[in-house]
């Protein structure tokens, strides 16, 4: 960032992933000595856009490209921080299935995923919202009936199209609504394990949704309706709701995404210190449709260490 301060360029075009998107966001609210990127942590209101920029993503999941949001680890805290400002939203973007074409099919599960936790927490969100809505269910639908085929097939074009359509939805999704405690629970993983931020959303995806179902039920009814193409056998709101929580589980068990913690090397005694790193996330909690207490944390850090 501080070598594009001193370039003069009047423009940032950024290519690859969430955290290189990121950074180009970033860097065109930093050509300024008004401020830094602790100011911003601290107040991310005082971010302006100084140049524009162009976001083509090299994955099809954070959605980066579209959100106002920039990721940011802080190494004293051992957490990852958003930083959002509507400033950082990209001037153009450019959406190109052949950039995802050789992904490595771990690459493309950890980020496929990603997309579909923006769009499942958006929709299911309290800030959920028709907007939201919209391009939350039509992001779930591309990515329920695409994902597989896009990350185990290098030649299906079509599929991981329509994958990069849907990150972008899910990335309009987190714009209007906002993600839960999926995302909450996930940035301590990252923060101090370095797990990717993908991954630990997989982690967490079906643990948090099963927590959530007793509030959520009627939305995850409407996922089955609309994303189901199949004959559709389920009839009751339980058994609808029941259906896309083990599809959910299933895609990240068929993607061959670790499920628990210990494969990354984390000790069953920094539970209390995930716990209370988790829990600081409110900005994201609050989005939750059921509250998540420091006890409620703890059942869900548990039930996959």
């Amino acid at each position: 960032m501080d070598e594009f301060k001193v370039s003069g360029a009047d423009l940032i075009v950024a290519c690859g992933g969430g955290s290189v998107m990121d950074a180009a966001k970033l860097a065109s609210v930093l050509v300024t000595d008004e401020y830094g990127v602790k100011e911003l942590l601290d107040d991310p209101g005082r971010a302006r856009k100084c140049v524009p920029i162009v976001l083509i993503p090299t994955t099809a999941g954070t959605g980066a490209e579209v959100t106002p949001n920039a990721i940011v680890a802080v190494p004293e805290k051992e957490l990852k921080v958003g930083i959002v400002n509507e400033n950082m939203i990209a001037d153009y973007v450019i959406l190109d299935a052949r950039m995802i074409k050789n992904l490595p099919r771990k690459i493309a599960a950890a980020t496929g995923v990603d997309a579909l936790a923006h769009c499942i927490e958006c929709f299911t969100s309290n800030k959920a919202n028709p907007f939201s809505d919209l391009y939350a269910l039509e992001g779930l639908d591309l990515i329920l009936n695409n994902i597989m085929d896009a990350c185990n097939d290098t030649e299906a074009m079509e599929a991981k199209n329509r994958m990069q359509i849907a990150a972008y939805y899910g990335g309009l999704a987190i714009t209007a609504s906002g993600t839960t405690a999926v995302h909450a629970l996930s940035y301590p993983l990252g923060g101090k394990y370095h797990i990717a931020h993908g991954v630990s959303n997989a982690i967490l995806l079906a643990p948090v949704m099963r927590f959530n179902e007793p509030v959520c039920r009627e939305k995850f009814a409407q996922v089955y309706d609309r994303c189901v193409h199949t004959e559709k056998t389920c009839k009751t709101v339980e058994e609808k709701s029941a259906y896309i929580l083990r599809w959910m589980e299933n895609i990240v068990k068929d993607l061959d995404i670790p499920t628990f913690l210990k494969s990354f090397g984390v000790p069953e005694e920094d539970l209390e210190g995930l716990v209370e790193a988790g829990m600081q996330i409110q900005r994201l909690l609050v989005n939750n449709m059921r509250p998540v207490t420091a006890d409620d944390a703890r059942a869900l850090y548990k039930e996959i260490m």
